[in-house]
């Protein structure tokens, strides 16, 4: 008699087993699309050695509080559901949105941008300059979106909580989208369906990132103002915004046909990348994107399982901190304040 038994891999169990107790000593349990990109150096600091409240405490700047103005106020005029943390259940989940006006959504955004604390003299110019153009870079995010057809859709999330495995992972990947919606038969994009799988039937899921670049701050002018450089448009997107929206196209592509958006804005215009005029956003180098972005995944997973044996977190975080380097010169990543750039340093001092 032949007995049908599950074949099951030892050492990708004791893998598992590995993650699970690493989780118990460091509180690490997935990847992020983010995360994914960050140097060995940077990753092992900010998500190793801290803690999420130390996290907390790390510097921002202008830039990102802009940026997320921008972001809310368009989530807010177009959305019919965003993601947030529900307490009583406490896991995020899809809430009702009641839409804002245009002028609502841009009012209520530069209130929350007025709560920021710049963190430094230039950081407070930046912020001062900031609230003459943000109002401006959301109405390009509403241009930018019209043009692709929000208004048609009858279903756009926002914030929307994607939980991705991937079988050559022991730990799954977790990211939020900025905002998908659904078209169905589009006829702009029905040569696209023909070229897929997918029943042309079936809905388009528009997948769309949104980017924002600022103005730069110069040199102070004579009357002690300073001068800021015009925010410009890139030319093509940046690689790490590509590995983040092909790891959500990839995750929801399962029942629809997905249509790739990667959207920049400034105060002065927008450009919008699609399949159509971008052939990185192409579903076969999209895949390429992906890949990548497992791969870092995998180098990092690989880090964290040298120290599978050993039985207290100090003793694997100082294993950790002698095999990584810290990048101190990366300054886009160690700006976080004086007190924690203080104690990465001490951390690397000591080994």
């Amino acid at each position: 008699m032949i007995l049908k038994t599950k074949l099951i891999d030892p050492l990708k169990e004791l893998q598992l087993d590995g993650f699970t107790k690493l989780n118990e000593l460091l509180k690490i349990n997935h990847h992020s699309p983010t995360s994914s990109s960050m140097p060995e150096g940077v990753y092992a600091f900010r998500y190793l050695f801290s803690t999420q409240e130390q996290r907390r405490e790390f510097d921002g700047n202008a830039n990102m509080a802009a940026g997320v103005a921008v972001n809310d106020a368009i989530q807010w005029h177009y959305s019919h559901d965003i993601w947030s943390f529900n307490p009583n259940q406490r896991k995020l989940a899809p809430h009702k949105n009641t839409k804002l006006s245009k002028e609502e959504a841009v009012a209520k955004a530069m209130e929350k941008f007025m709560e920021y604390v710049p963190v430094n003299d230039k950081d407070r110019e930046k912020k001062e300059h900031f609230q003459e153009t943000i109002p401006q870079t959301i109405q390009q995010g509403f241009l930018a979106f019209e043009k692709l057809g929000i208004l048609n859709s009858q279903k756009i999330v926002a914030e929307d909580s994607i939980n991705h495995i991937d079988p050559r992972l022991s730990l799954p990947i977790v990211g939020r989208t900025d905002v998908h919606f659904t078209d169905f038969n589009v006829s702009e994009r029905s040569d696209a369906a023909s070229s897929h799988s997918i029943s042309s039937d079936a809905p388009f899921l528009s997948v769309c990132e949104l980017k924002t670049s600022w103005q730069r701050p110069g040199k102070v002018k004579k009357d002690g103002t300073r001068s800021f450089a015009s925010a410009k448009l890139p030319s093509t997107p940046l690689v790490n915004h590509l590995q983040q929206l092909a790891f959500y196209c990839f995750s929801l592509r399962k029942l629809n046909q997905v249509f790739p958006c990667l959207i920049y804005l400034t105060a002065d215009d927008h450009i919008i990348f699609t399949e159509k005029n971008c052939a990185d956003l192409e579903i076969q180098n999209l895949n390429n994107y992906y890949e990548q972005l497992v791969r870092n995944c995998i180098r990092k997973e690989r880090l964290l399982s040298r120290y599978i044996d050993l039985e207290e977190p100090e003793m694997i975080l100082k294993e950790i901190a002698k095999d990584v380097e810290p990048g101190f010169d990366h300054q886009f990543y160690w700006n976080i304040g004086s007190k924690h750039l203080a104690r990465a340093k001490k951390i690397w001092s000591e080994i």
